[in-house]
């Protein structure tokens, strides 16, 4: 037994435990650190999925096409405010209890999509208010459930760019981003670059710090990991 070894062990231990009371205290901004964490971590995050003007360009490519679907919305209040979608797009719509009947041209449909995401993007509650009446994840929530639809009856027409573009550049880079960090403040990582690596640093010398307040301990009370000595036959 080792009594240095316990007493600095012990030492790292205290200190970890009260570096870690300190974490859970209101003193960022009224947020633990925790919380200040993960908000700054989030902020990076929506900083670097801003892809809706790349996707917007790509539009063109698809003037011309003409949506004529009908989709089934699975329920009357949710097919009657995914209308009001389609048809602040430019869409022909028709309301049949659950289902929607769409007929409009694609690349309309799609720019109001953008819209509305940039503006969910933005965080801007006033838009989606004016616009339709109800928030923006609700809204984007309906884009999302009708564009999945459309991209799955374009698939089964064989017209697989169609539904790749809906679904890897539509849905995936535009609405569920928007869902996804709605709210958020975004921020670049030249903006926050120095605090997010002061973050990770202290993350990993903190687990580290753990490890070896456990190591002492063990090593001072006598406790030791050894390699398992080789057998050999006789």
């Amino acid at each position: 037994m080792s009594k240095k070894d316990i007493v600095f062990g012990s030492a790292l231990t205290v200190s970890f435990i009260a570096v870690l009371t300190t974490m859970f205290m209101p003193i960022f901004d009224d947020r633990n650190f925790i919380h200040y964490a993960d908000d700054t971590f989030n902020e990076l995050s929506k900083g670097s999925v801003y892809f809706i003007p790349e996707v917007e360009a790509k539009l063109s490519e698809y003037n011309g096409e003409i949506v004529s679907i009908t989709l089934d919305m699975g329920s009357e209040d949710v097919a009657r405010k995914t209308a009001i979608l389609y048809s602040k797009a430019g869409a022909d719509v028709k309301i049949e209890n659950t289902k929607i009947r769409v007929v409009g041209e694609l690349s309309e449909i799609l720019l109001a999509t953008l819209e509305d995401a940039d503006a969910a993007y933005r965080n801007d509650a006033e838009y989606f208010k004016k616009k339709y009446g109800h928030d923006a994840r609700e809204t984007l929530y309906y884009w999302w459930l009708s564009l999945s639809n459309l991209a799955k009856s374009y698939e089964r027409e064989g017209k697989f760019n169609i539904s790749l573009f809906i679904k890897s550049e539509i849905i995936t880079k535009a609405v569920e981003p928007a869902y996804n960090f709605y709210g958020i403040k975004a921020k670049s990582i030249s903006q926050e670059g120095a605090v997010a690596l002061g973050m990770l640093v202290f993350y990993v010398v903190y687990t580290i710090w753990w490890g070896f307040a456990i190591y002492y301990i063990f090593e001072g009370m006598g406790l030791k990991i050894e390699k398992a000595k080789e057998k050999r036959e006789v």
